[in-house]
Formats: C-alpha cells, structure tokens, sequence
C-alpha cells in the first residue's frame, strides 16, 4: 500500500447516462473517476458509436468542472465477464495496491453492466450505490436526452447498496483460476505442479524426474504425494464447487475453467486491466 493520503475514487460504467453520472458529485467530494465505456471500435452501429461518444465526452467535461478527473477506461460493456475484470481489477488497484476509498456507480449503464458490477463491489467490500431518477428523457421530453441522458435527476439522491458476503475460494485457488483463464487450453498436473511452485506454494519446491520422451513427470513416491496434495488442497475443492472440470486422456488429466469458475477468475481483480484509454 502507497503511503499518503486516501483519495476518493469512482467507477462509472456508462451507458447513455449524463445526470447519473455527475450529479452525485455536486453533492459528494470526490478526487478521481474512472469512466467505462465502449470502445470506438465496438460492433455497433456508427449512429450507437456516435451517441455513445457524445454521452461520453458529456460525462467527462462534467465532471471536469466539478473538479473531478475523469480517466476513460475502454470495456465490452454487453459482456458481463469483462465488465467484472475491468471493474475488479480497478478495484484491486485502487484499494488494495494503492489504499484509497473505492465507490462504484450502479445506475449510470445497461443492465447487463449493473449487475456485474454489483457482484464485484460486493466481493471486494467496496461501496455500490444507485442514482435515483426523478423522470425520463422519453415522450414529450425526449429532446432532453442529450443533456441529461435517458435519465432525468433533479433531486440527487444517491443510495447506498448495502453489501453481503460472497465467498471466494482462497488465494492460491484464484491464483489457479486466473491462470487457468489465461491458457485457454487447460492445465496437465506437470503445469499446475510448476506454476504452483512458481508463486511459491509451499510443498512445491522440489524437483521431479521426467518421464523419457514426455514433458509429464515419472510416476514415483515423491510424484503421488504431491498429486494428492494438489488434489485434496486445490482440485477436487474447486471441482466440487463447479468451477473446474478434468478431461481424461489415458491415466493422464487436464484441468479445464468451467463457466463459473471464469465468473471466480475475472472478479478476482488479477486478470488485468487494458491500456488506459486516456
């Protein structure tokens, strides 16, 4: 953790929000805020590109002047999987890395956004919280649109999602996870038992015997209490929970993400950010 003093940083997703993205701030002191968008290359119409870069710019100069620096943060909103990397992963930046007081806008995106981003500020302890709209930019008043967004607040008022526990496999559990989501084609025993001694796992700095003409290591006393280990410690845990699968080849295994078990992998904050977009 940085030394210094905490900062106040916002998340906001957005979707084709204006007043749900700043009028909170016109009340409440902030330092900095990420904002999520589509990026310009999204496969959406050039009229959705358009529209969506006008709310955006919106949001970025009004926050602006109300001395907050925005930072524009490019993510597949419509994909909950990369909503929840993005989001966790700035979470864990900012929180855990750097020490600062985490707040996540709920209300300012698409539904599909809304709940991702939900699950990761309650996974990783921080403030969700839901700007109420006073009316809507539709019948009579859908000119109003492009100042205020689809959502129309006059009054403010911000409400708090008050969090509960999710739990979440230990440390050395997620670690696998990322790594497994990384791969893409699973992982043999040889890979889990190396990548586990690359981050130090206890138990796993000890060197094993190749099997001729296989990168697979021999069978062998040593061989069979580590395997046991790993099974008892990590896989069959993490099997039973639903969040890996085994393929069978012969006596040999490979250890596959399921769907759930990608969910666990990218709230966990580790898979990474992409470029900062500004």
């Amino acid at each position: 953790m940085t030394t210094g003093l905490r900062e106040r940083v916002h998340i906001i997703p957005l979707g084709h929000e204006i007043d749900r993205a700043i009028i909170p701030f016109k009340k409440h002191r902030a330092d900095r805020a990420y904002v999520l968008t589509v990026p310009p290359t999204a496969e959406l119409s050039q009229k959705m590109l358009e529209k969506q870069k006008h709310f955006t710019q919106k949001v970025c100069e009004g926050l602006t002047s109300l001395g907050v620096t925005p930072t524009l943060l490019y993510c597949n909103m419509f994909d909950i999987l990369d909503s929840l990397r993005v989001v966790s992963s700035l979470i864990v930046m900012e929180k855990h890395d750097k020490g600062n007081d985490v707040f996540v806008n709920m209300s300012a995106c698409g539904r599909k956004t809304s709940i991702a981003v939900t699950l990761a500020s309650m996974v990783h302890g921080v403030q969700a919280y839901y700007v109420t709209a006073d009316r809507y930019a539709t019948g009579d008043a859908a000119y109003l649109e492009t100042e205020h967004g689809l959502s129309i607040v006059e009054e403010g008022r911000v409400e708090p999602l008050y969090n509960f526990r999710i739990m979440m496999p230990d440390m050395p559990s997620q670690q696998f996870l990322v790594e497994l989501y990384k791969r893409k084609d699973g992982m043999s025993s040889k890979d889990i038992f190396d990548f586990f001694r690359q981050i130090e796992i206890d138990g796993y700095d000890v060197t094993l015997k190749k099997m001729r003409k296989s990168d697979e290591y021999a069978p062998s006393p040593q061989h069979r209490i580590l395997l046991n280990r790993t099974n008892r410690k990590f896989l069959n845990p993490l099997e039973n929970a639903g969040y890996i699968r085994r393929e069978w080849r012969g006596r040999q295994f490979i250890i596959h993400l399921t769907e759930s078990g990608k969910y666990i992998a990218c709230i966990s904050g580790m898979v990474g950010l992409p470029e900062l977009s500004k």
